[in-house]
């Protein structure tokens, strides 16, 4: 989308208001008076139609809630009626969604309503004579949005007085450094690679932080959106602000023994008789399910992490954990224990919006595959990759040359060119492009596949610049031919355009001949890189850095791209990584998502064995959804769901 189209959408957006149930006859009118600026009048009026639709027809079910048996003093409504709060986190944060991010109404309705809820089972953080400790689950799905609904929560926890908040973001570098940008742009409003404290002369405003009125609300962070800007002891007492300092401050911090021993050591010395009573800490738990529960056995002390965390907690007189996950398999066999982290006070189920792309849409819930008729075309099986990469390979193994690459992985590399080449057709060229390639554990194996992947791409690329027949054949075979075991661009967006079902997921999309994407194809390759994204590599991922151009790069990883980790603009996926356990190969799914304007243009080649393994989790998860459905119903309680 250009500039000059994002420039209208806001436009009509202001004219329709937010609101929901926006009628076909708003938006024309809308489209019909911005069009007639001259700035805007050769936009195209059906595209931005299409845009303006997409924001306004999303659907989200109600959210499900399992609520603890312990009393409940709500507080929130009365706390509301005294006005105690201008509410302007939160104010500018719902602002900054509809604005700058294009959420559709409905979505900010729920989010307002759930974190409401989700607020008013906490406490009111300024009374400041209790001891209490809280403790909740959300449960949403994959790549469905749980940082936006942790964000609301937070902007209107800041708002009503909880004024130490601690984000505990995954087990990598990289996971943290994303949450903390998306919170410096949801939450902060600046850049914490420039100052962890508020300067009006120092800050670079990002997100929230170019909303008028600003200055009205101000928090600090003790941590920063570089790699290396976890939580130190050094840069807590070099700041530029006291511990003590009644705006909220805010850490994003990976679940590191280390880290967590620094934060608790820390914080105990800012404590008195250790008891921190001047705090209301709300910590928020992302990806609960991985690493913060205690896998002990009974009678042995806590596995370290989490002995850690709930040593934090335990320092304060008012604290409020907060879990979000999207596979709580193991979240509801943590022990009845008041000292653990089991969600005694309540569990909440997000459904997504109707434009989510999730498990159910690529791999169907049916016992039978055929029985799924609405299913996303868009899987494709690999049955030659194991020469490639063996099962069970070893680090050590003998490594694959450039010959061995397959031929699914040759087709779905082409596939990622001819997909840049059509979303810049679609006047997404400035967006983010990203192709997952997810094959070994092995970091020196990871390395090593980007070695070679990266000569044949150059191969393709110079190809391309040179015009080769031979190559451009190849991929308007790729784009509108089909074979025994493939289905072209054309079938597929054709198959998704005309089902009544599908086509809802994505109304922006549409047909485009040869002719019109093969000079595109120059253009696209020019910006695709091929990285290596581990610890070793020295690789990076940087999107925050290109996101007026955007980039397109191939990423070639592992664990560190298998969980929480947002892939921006992910399209192709070759995945032949094995897990069993439920939740991490669900959770290594980072093709699930929002795909907006390209739904049709995403590919997914993986095994037939691991097609399998999805449908079955996917079944699974989805009883599990309908258990929670069924106790929510009838009035049940977390331990009702534990057990």
């Amino acid at each position: 989308m250009n500039e000059l189209n994002e420039k209208a959408i806001n436009m009509c957006q202001v004219m329709i208001g937010f609101k929901p149930g926006v009628s076909d006859g708003d938006i024309d009118t809308a489209i019909s008076t911005v069009t007639s600026l001259p700035m805007f009048a050769g936009l195209n009026k059906i595209e931005l139609k299409k845009s303006l639709l997409s924001i306004y027809n999303v659907k989200v079910d109600t959210y499900q809630i399992l609520e603890g048996r312990d009393a409940r003093i709500p507080w929130l409504k009365e706390f509301k009626a005294e006005c105690r709060s201008e509410w302007l986190f939160w104010t500018r944060y719902k602002k900054y969604l509809a604005e700058q991010k294009h959420f559709a109404p409905e979505v900010i309705f729920q989010l307002d309503d759930l974190t409401d809820r989700i607020l008013d089972k906490l406490f009111n953080p300024q009374h400041s004579d209790v001891i209490i400790n809280k403790k909740g689950l959300v449960v949403g799905q994959v790549q469905s949005g749980k940082t936006a609904n942790y964000t609301g929560l937070i902007c209107k926890a800041a708002d009503a007085g909880f004024n130490l908040i601690i984000i505990l973001a995954g087990i990598h570098n990289n996971l943290r450094s994303q949450t903390q940008t998306r919170i410096d742009e949801g939450f902060l409003g600046f850049d914490t690679q420039n100052t962890r404290a508020y300067n009006m002369n120092q800050t670079i405003r990002i997100g929230v932080g170019l909303i008028p009125g600003f200055d009205k609300a101000i928090a600090n962070s003790y941590t920063t959106s570089t790699e290396r800007g976890d939580f130190t002891k050094q840069a807590a007492n070099t700041a530029g602000f006291n511990f003590n300092n009644p705006q909220p401050i805010i850490l994003v911090i990976k679940k590191n023994v280390s880290v967590l021993k620094r934060l608790y050591s820390w914080l105990k010395s800012q404590s008195t008789h250790d008891v921190i009573a001047n705090k209301s800490l709300l910590l928020v738990d992302d990806e609960a399910d991985n690493a913060s529960i205690n896998t002990s056995r009974a009678g042995d002390d806590p596995t370290a992490i989490n002995g850690n965390i709930c040593k934090i907690i335990k320092l304060f007189n008012r604290s409020a954990y907060v879990g979000y996950t999207a596979t709580p398999f193991a979240n509801i066999f943590i022990p009845l224990n008041k000292d653990d982290l089991f969600p005694k006070d309540f569990i909440i189920n997000l459904p997504a919006p109707d434009n989510y792309v999730g498990p159910e849409k690529v791999f169907g819930t049916s016992a039978n595959p055929d029985e799924d008729d609405d299913l996303l075309p868009i899987v494709f099986p690999v049955t030659d990759s194991d020469t490639f990469v063996p099962a069970g390979h070893k680090r050590d193994d003998p490594k694959p040359t450039i010959d061995d690459i397959p031929e699914s992985l040759r087709t779905a590399i082409k596939c990622f060119i001819v997909t840049c080449a059509i979303r810049i057709a679609r006047g997404q060229e400035n967006k983010h492009n990203s192709m997952l390639i997810h094959v070994s554990r092995f970091q020196a194996w990871q390395n090593h596949l980007k070695e070679i992947i990266d000569r044949l791409f150059k191969y393709y690329k110079s190809e391309i610049e040179a015009n080769d027949p031979t190559m451009l054949e190849e991929l308007r075979q790729i784009f509108e031919e089909d074979s025994p075991d493939y289905r072209s661009y054309r079938t597929i967006t054709g198959e998704i355009i005309e089902s009544p079902v599908l086509s809802r997921i994505d109304n922006k999309i549409r047909s485009h001949t040869w002719d019109e994407i093969r000079p595109l194809l120059y253009r696209a390759v020019q910006k695709i890189e091929v990285k290596s994204i581990n610890g070793t590599s020295g690789d990076s991922l940087t999107y925050y850095d290109n996101e007026k151009n955007g980039i397109s790069v191939i990423a070639i990883g592992g664990d560190k791209l298998s969980r929480g980790l947002t892939l921006e603009g992910l399209s192709v996926s070759y995945f032949l990584r094995a897990s069993k356990m439920y939740d991490t190969l669900m959770q290594m799914g980072r093709w699930f998502g929002y795909r907006p304007g390209y739904v049709d243009l995403c590919r997914l080649f993986t095994s037939n064995e691991l097609n399998e393994w999805y449908r079955h989790i996917t079944l699974a998860s989805d009883e599990l959804r309908e258990e929670f459905r069924y106790l929510a119903e009838s009035g049940g309680t977390p331990e009702n769901y534990a057990l």
